[in-house]
């Protein structure tokens, strides 16, 4: 899923590109991303079985505050599924103070799924979230953001699954960032995917020109991630990436 790194958005990772394309006093804003990852981490499970990804999206928002977007990217789930789609649309906002808020829902299309792939439950799914979030003065300019996401029916028709996230940031000197990410999937007792579990990232980037390069690092925490598999059995990883938006 698209990342809101950190965008408000902090909480399901959903990034709302900042340059656009609009018309002088236009109350409507456009904006574009694409970037390369070597990995796909969504909830701390590579979605590309380890493997690069090509993603990007489009963007639209209001001074308002409501948006609608879309993201796809490539997926690897060892079975017909290449590709996910993303819908998604909220409402969000800044204080002058430095609070933010965004509210919305999300909608995950695997559409080259096969009937066959699919017996055992939907792909397609969809999550309702919210998030808070706080900029502090000063040089470095310290943000932190609280976020949850809510699925009535998970990934594969799994069962009900809620996400909580906690992101911290720094703006370093020389167009540098730093990002620390904590995330916790709780699965309803009677989700059947596997046992609620941890992961978190931290993470570095750097601005150059109209290019974003950004270096993670992705680890479990609690040691329970049977609700993942990736290729290599190894929950930890290292993702390089570079990105831009316009």
């Amino acid at each position: 899923m698209k990342k809101f790194n950190i965008k408000l958005l902090a909480c399901t990772g959903i990034l709302l590109s900042s340059s656009v394309f609009a018309e002088e006093n236009s109350p409507v804003e456009f904006s574009a991303n694409v970037g390369y990852f070597t990995d796909y981490i969504y909830r701390g499970g590579s979605q590309t079985a380890d493997g690069p990804a090509i993603q990007g999206g489009f963007d639209l928002g209001h001074e308002s505050g409501f948006y609608l977007g879309t993201w796809a990217s490539n997926v690897d789930f060892g079975n017909s599924a290449e590709v996910e789609i993303d819908f998604y649309g909220g409402f969000g906002g800044e204080l002058p103070n430095g609070m933010s808020w965004d509210v919305g829902a999300l909608y995950y299309w695997y559409p080259a799924v096969k009937a066959a792939d699919d017996a055992g439950g939907d792909f397609d799914f969809y999550d309702i979230y919210a998030g808070v979030g706080y900029t502090f003065g000063g040089d470095l300019a310290p943000s932190i953001g609280f976020g949850i996401a809510y699925t009535p029916d998970y990934f594969g028709e799994v069962g009900d699954a809620t996400y909580y996230t906690v992101d911290f940031g720094l703006a370093l000197p020389g167009d540098i960032g730093l990002a620390f990410q904590f995330g916790y999937q709780d699965n309803d007792e009677e989700n059947r995917a596997g046992p609620s579990y941890s992961h978190a990232s931290v993470g570095v980037s750097k601005d150059i020109g109209i290019f974003t390069l950004d270096l993670s690092y992705y680890f479990d925490v609690d040691d329970t991630k049977e609700f993942w598999v990736r290729g290599n059995d190894e929950p930890d990883a290292f993702v390089f990436s570079v990105s831009s938006s316009f």
